[in-house]
């Protein structure tokens, strides 16, 4: 039994030449010297090729019809394939070869008719094709495309059930150099041609083109005739089989019904339609796919592309929909129904599972405009899909690096406090320093005068000057390593530590060399220091016994003994060596004094330029950020981090704001973020409300990241928060499917109520038909857009019994499905669903049907009645 899933890829070669082929014919012969019929039929199924083109040249013979016939029987939907050469040439300069492909529904007489009708030149003179000799055949039988149409178009019979195209040789360009005139009939010839039909190269193994061939003319010319040439047009690849070995070599995959109607859905969506690959496309994996659905005496089997549920209001669509998305553990909201008898609702998946716990992707009706309202579902959204793509990572590094950088400003502003305190607390001496030098120096020329008047010579007392001025540098010297010494005594150093900017974490293995890799490092470097400051330690005290020795030397002087002595004993001099010492000390502290205002104010100076370099580093952080984060679809979908200046006039609300300061510096800061924050130790231009100052200010400033993260989305450049509320749904819908890496099957239901309707044909119709290529899709619509333009595999008609609509054996809700192409019906049935072909259903049921179908029809200027 064939199962219904609607549209599906199937094995065609539509240029196989009959066993009775007049020309080339090398198909093995029985002893007779008959064709052998059966071993033909054999490998056709053998290769299981589902439907083929029976070829032969200008004329088809009884035993061709006959053959058709029998391999109908056998289950190979049989096309009759005439082929001619046009009296034009191609650029080998030969007659350009053409191929009539036939309704396989018509009747024989109908062809023969033609047959009898289309006259072909030989020579001078004109001959039916049913009449022409072998060797015509083969020499010299061509017609004129005009008179080929002519007679294609006015025979009544065939009521334009056929199919017409060329055969490709040099990818799109089949006129001849030599001659322009006929660019003109070439262009006639592509106008009027429904397909290009192939035998090309593309295996080496098994290339006949010689050494210059690539393998790729496939590739090339499927290219060529969907995107370059101006008359886009489907390329089918076909084996030309002259023999039974060829039979099976080269094919096309056609996705649609074993019908005419079936194949004529190529021209209309040359791309989607034909695959020109090995193997069959399909989902990969079987677990993601529901293969049918089925309730009590009935299944509907799904095609793992686009399935659409349509039907009349109230008919059962939704329900359908819903009851899936239930029985599958998806919560559905209590308005909405589904089957009463769920437990005998079943779905099966293509692995012939019936497994409950798999997931599918549900979006209830209205569900995308509701989250394009919501932002805290937007967000949430947004969130999801950072999550999904790893970009979380990069925010929790931005934040923590913001953390870090944060306590560092803190410790770097405390020391700020810290070293303002220190100046604050220094105590300027009320003496001046060039005052104390000028004491200083009255004294000693004082103490000068009364030394030469005492036992003290001249020689001996400037001796004794220069040992009392070595004395007191020795001693400086000693106190200075003193008070190094003890620093150094006090040292101590801080452990080696890893540290890398995410929140990554190594494998133990990893983990584990590191921690050797650190334990030696600290070993080693806790080793060098201690080892590098006790050579310190020791020669500093080295130094400083040398010191003490010249210290003890000169104070061992008997004639500085001498004179220290005589300097005791004089009470004018020893007031005036106290009144020395007493202004060099108030000198001291001058000097010290002095040094500490220098040394707290470069420290200052330090910390401030410290925390501004540190605080221009969330710029830094912003830019990697940003330049890190990459959320974005081959469609220019994308999700950007940005971002926005906090509420500054809430953040400073402390502001005095009498006058224009506060404007000024809230613009500035908008305007010319860091030049507020080079200057702002300088600015004294603000007043403060409260118990606040201008270092509670500071502080407060560099205490906070003024800038905060925002995620916007974009699509072709527009912002989401600028799109119309219909764009805005769609974009939801991309965001939920696109930056999922998930191929679960996809349920929504009318996603159209959510949308305008030139988003629908223009955007979701192309969307739509992407996004089934990778995921299986089960959707419920009302718009004959989304059904046509998207080209749906699998159309699901929904039916709720009344009396003026009635289903089978009396059921509530009742389904058919079927592709586009489906022409089966029973116009005597009493039975709205079996009554009229899926097509017929479509433009009865879906207001714009009709439209639809023209537009689809007419994409590539080809228009059929409807």
């Amino acid at each position: 039994m064939t199962l219904n899933r609607g549209s599906e890829f199937r094995k065609w070669d539509l240029h196989v030449h009959s066993p009775f082929t007049i020309l080339n014919n090398q198909f093995e012969r029985l002893e007779d010297g008959s064709p052998g019929i059966e071993k033909f039929i054999e490998k056709i199924k053998s290769q299981e090729v589902s439907a083929i083109g029976l070829t032969n040249y200008f004329n088809f013979s009884e035993k061709d019809f006959n053959l058709k016939k029998k391999l109908e029987e056998e289950g190979i939907v049989t096309f009759l394939n005439l082929e001619i050469r046009l009296s034009n040439i191609n650029k080998e300069d030969q007659l350009f070869d053409y191929h009539i492909i036939f309704d396989p529904m018509l009747q024989d007489n109908i062809i023969k008719n033609l047959l009898g009708q289309l006259k072909a030149s030989i020579g001078s003179t004109d001959k039916a094709f049913n009449n022409l000799t072998p060797n015509e055949v083969e020499h010299t039988a061509n017609i004129s495309f005009e008179k080929l149409i002519e007679s294609l178009e006015s025979d009544k019979e065939l009521d334009g059930r056929y199919l017409k195209g060329f055969l490709a040789r040099g990818h799109g360009s089949a006129t001849s150099d030599s001659d322009p005139k006929n660019q003109a009939v070439y262009e006639k010839i592509c106008i009027n041609s429904d397909f290009i039909i192939h035998s090309s190269c593309d295996n080496p193994e098994t290339c006949t083109s010689g050494k210059k061939c690539n393998h790729n003319n496939n590739e090339k010319d499927r290219d060529y005739w969907l995107n370059k040439s101006k008359y886009i047009r489907p390329l089918l690849q076909s084996s030309d089989a002259h023999s039974l070995d060829q039979i099976g070599e080269k094919y096309s995959w056609i996705k649609s019904d074993l019908t005419f109607d079936g194949l004529k859905q190529i021209k209309y969506e040359p791309e989607y339609r034909v695959s020109l690959f090995n193997d069959k496309p399909s989902l990969e994996k079987d677990e993601l796919v529901i293969d049918r659905i089925g309730y009590p005496g009935e299944e509907i089997y799904l095609s793992e592309n686009l399935n659409t549920i349509i039907g009349g209001r109230s008919t059962g669509k939704s329900t359908l929909l819903n009851s899936i998305a239930k029985k599958l553990g998806n919560e559905v909201d209590d308005s909405s129904y589904y089957f009463e008898d769920i437990d005998n609702f079943h779905v099966f998946w293509r692995d012939e599972k019936e497994d409950y716990t798999r997931k599918v992707h549900y979006i209830p009706q209205e569900y995308m405009f509701s989250l394009a309202k919501n932002n805290r579902m937007l967000k949430k959204l947004v969130g999801d899909i950072i999550q999904s793509k790893g970009m979380d990572s990069a925010i929790k590094t931005y934040e923590q690096n913001c953390s870090n950088l944060q306590s560092e400003i803190r410790q770097l502003f405390h020391d700020y406090k810290e070293t303002k305190r220190s100046q604050a607390e220094l105590v300027k001496p009320e003496a001046e320093r060039q005052a104390t030098l000028d004491r200083i120096k009255i004294y000693e020329v004082q103490k000068q005068k009364l030394l030469k008047n005492g036992s003290i010579t001249d020689d001996e007392r400037e001796l004794f000057d220069k040992m009392n001025e070595e004395l007191e540098i020795n001693v400086s010297k000693y106190e200075s390593h003193q008070f190094d010494l003890s620093y150094i005594t006090k040292l101590t150093i801080t452990d080696v530590e890893l540290h890398q900017d995410s929140f990554d974490e190594p494998s133990e293995p990893l983990r584990s060399k590191l921690d050797v890799i650190v334990d030696s490092l600290n070993s080693n470097i806790r080793k060098e220091f201690n080892d590098k400051v006790e050579k310190l330690k020791s020669d500093i005290i080295e130094d400083m016994k040398s010191i003490n020795k010249d210290i003890a030397k000169i104070k061992n002087n008997k004639l500085f003994q001498k004179c220290v002595k005589y300097l005791e004993s004089n009470n004018e001099i020893v007031k005036l060596d106290t009144s020395i010492k007493s202004e060099n000390e108030i000198l001291s502290k001058i000097d010290r004094f002095d040094s500490k205002v220098k040394f707290l104010t470069t420290k200052e100076n330090k910390i401030k330029k410290d925390i501004i370099l540190k605080y221009k580093q969330y710029s830094v952080f912003r830019t990697r950020l940003q330049d890190s984060f990459d959320i974005s679809e081959k469609d220019d979908l994308k999700i950007t981090v940005n971002f926005s200046l906090d509420d500054l006039y809430s953040e400073f609300d402390y502001i005095n704001a009498r006058g224009f300061a506060k404007q000024k510096f809230i613009d500035k800061l908008s305007s010319n973020f860091d030049a507020v924050v080079d200057k702002i130790f300088e600015d004294d231009t603000l007043t403060f409300n409260g118990n606040r100052d201008k270092l509670s200010h500071i502080e407060h400033f560099f205490s906070k990241n003024f800038y905060s993260y925002h995620f916007d989305i974009q699509y072709q450049n527009d912002k989401f928060e600028q799109m119309p509320p219909g764009k805005k749904a769609f974009i939801v819908l991309k965001l939920i499917l696109d930056f999922s890496d998930s191929k679960i099957p996809v349920l929504i239901d009318q996603p159209e109520d959510s949308l305008d309707n030139r988003a629908i044909y223009k955007e979701l119709t192309a969307y739509i038909k992407k996004t089934k290529l990778n995921r299986q899709i089960i959707l419920v619509t009302h718009n004959p857009n989304i059904v046509v333009a998207g080209d749906c595999e699998n159309v699901i008609v929904a039916n709720h019994e009344v009396d003026s609509s009635k289903n089978k054996n009396g059921k509530t809700f009742d389904y058919i499905n079927g592709s586009l192409e489906n022409s089966t019906k029973d116009t005597d049935s009493d039975f709205t669903l079996q009554k009229h072909s899926i097509k017929e259903h479509v433009c009865d049921i879906l207001e714009g049907g009709r439209i639809a179908f023209l537009k689809r029809e007419s994409k590539y200027d080809l228009q059929e009645g409807i």
